[in-house]
């Protein structure tokens, strides 16, 4: 999901606490909550929620390094994390920034579309080799839709709000129907989940404990809780952006409430045999296809608002000049082929890693990763060590003073000149041995304090969880058949 700052006539737009609040709750929960029963089974239903809680926390705390040096800044100084970046630690962290948020908005569209298409089929329930159970066609019955509205639908509007506050209010309820049809059919599978993973033996007998199932389930506490992709937007929309800690601090407490509950219901309840996402796994009755249809409507939600982020980016990168507001037909199949990578490489990522699992596990790896913990953590220190430079500045008016004083007196005797401009060098210097420091991607290694210890750990510890899930993915994707998913219908032709 994106943050509209303008309504539909460029006014500039003002959110209240509570509205911040739901679009930030939304933004992370609206296709994770399916994801928690399985990941809570795997790791253990007590092991479980205490790394959840640990990982929220790491992110909470990379979050308030990126929150407080916006707050600090002037208002109006940066919007985006992409500005925050360049105007803190220089060009080449704005880049990297800008290519994550770029990365991450391209490779949510395959996952949300899997989501889509996933719970249309179960909607449907077509039998097994028939023509309407072929993949494929629930794919583009969900995507070529969305292609379409993205012609006509070019920006955002004052509307996403609005859509903000009923998609709550859909989580709230599809959390509610989940945990009622797994109670209402709790004898459908045996209750033996372990507190703690490497303890159940069901669990060991079924290979829940591989080393890519643990890494798995633990990239998605990343996935589920990012408000990096969204927070600076927010803050500079916000009409007390001070309040921005509390509000994301209240978020990260309302979804692992819902995150609990679900998660916990369904570990305890369908023990190892839960299966990822668990919406697929729910009988087929009409809490089941309530649960699918709202997924339908939140993950279509986010699948439509990427697609109209990414086309966007790609306009402003090959034609900067386009003008939004053309609806002629060269304007009309301009914003076309505009669309069309985003939307093509989301079909092809979606037929070649055709489960959920894997694709977010991709979308973790290669931008979650850095998006939440590295960046974040990267924008703290260059902030610190800037504020520190500035202090140096601040302390130096009365050298300088002196130094003057010292060049007036010298000015009565010969050769005063030569000083003069010497002096007059070092002052145009300067300000270039300032900004220095900033124009490199990564500070130089070095702990100057507590805050910077955290820092550098919180930076290490995404760059790691990078190296080791993109590990992961690729072994999955080189082991796992998919030719059980049928999406070209082979075995119909």
């Amino acid at each position: 999901m994106a943050v509209s700052t303008s309504d539909s006539n460029g006014t500039a737009v003002r959110m209240n606490f509570w509205l911040s609040f739901f679009m930030q709750v939304t933004f992370n929960t609206s296709g994770s909550i399916i994801l928690l029963p399985w990941t809570f089974a795997t790791l253990g239903y007590v092991l479980g929620p205490v790394l959840m809680v640990l990982f929220f926390a790491i992110t909470l705390r990379a979050q308030h390094f990126v929150n407080q040096s916006t707050l600090e800044l002037p208002r109006g100084a940066v919007s985006t994390l992409r500005d925050l970046s360049i105007q803190v630690g220089g060009r080449r962290l704005g880049l990297l920034a800008t290519a994550v948020q770029a990365l991450n908005m391209l490779l949510v569209m395959p996952a949300e579309l899997n989501v889509c298409a996933s719970a249309l089929q179960y909607v449907v329930n077509a039998q097994p080799g028939s023509a309407a159970h072929c993949n494929i066609i629930y794919v583009l019955a969900m995507a070529v839709p969305a292609v379409l509205v993205t012609q006509v639908v070019r920006r955002f509007g004052g509307k996403t709000g609005g859509l903000a506050c009923l998609s709550l209010a859909v989580i709230c309820a599809k959390c509610s129907l989940i945990v009622y049809s797994i109670l209402q059919h709790a004898d459908m599978y045996p209750s033996d989940a372990a507190p703690v993973a490497g303890m159940g033996a069901a669990a060991r007998a079924a290979g829940t404990y591989g080393w890519s199932n643990l890494l798995s389930a633990l990239s998605n506490f990343l996935w589920i809780f990012a408000p990096v992709f969204i927070n600076t937007e927010l803050v500079a929309v916000m009409e007390q952006p001070e309040q921005v800690h509390r509000q994301l601090f209240m978020s990260a407490c309302c979804m692992s409430f819902l995150y609990l509950i679900v998660g916990l219901v369904g570990a305890t309840t369908w023990g190892v045999s839960v299966q990822d996402p668990i919406n697929l796994q729910l009988p087929h009755d009409w809490a089941g296809i309530a649960v699918n249809c709202l997924l339908i409507y939140g993950a279509g939600l986010d699948y439509l608002l990427s697609q109209i982020v990414c086309t966007g980016f790609v306009q402003e990168l090959l034609d900067p000049g386009f003008d939004k507001s053309d609806f002629s037909a060269s304007g009309c199949c301009r914003w076309l082929a505009y669309s069309m990578p985003a939307n093509t490489c989301a079909l092809v990522l979606i037929c070649f890693v055709p489960e959920l699992e894997t694709l977010v596990g991709v979308v973790t790896a290669t931008a979650v990763t850095l998006g939440s913990w590295t960046i974040p953590a990267l924008v703290g220190l260059h902030w610190g060590r800037r504020q520190e430079l500035d202090l140096e500045k601040a302390t130096t008016p009365c050298t300088q003073q002196a130094s003057a004083e010292g060049a007036t007196a010298d000015a009565e005797q010969p050769g005063a000149h030569n000083g003069a401009v010497t002096h007059g060098v070092d002052a145009q210097v300067e300000p270039k041995i300032a900004d220095e420091p900033h124009s490199r991607l990564v500070p130089v290694l070095e702990v100057r304090n507590r805050i910077e210890l955290q820092q550098w750990f919180i930076a290490l510890s995404g760059i790691v969880a990078m190296v080791a899930l993109v590990a992961s993915c690729a072994y999955v994707i080189a082991t796992t058949d998919y030719s059980s998913q049928n999406f070209f219908c082979r075995g119909l032709i």
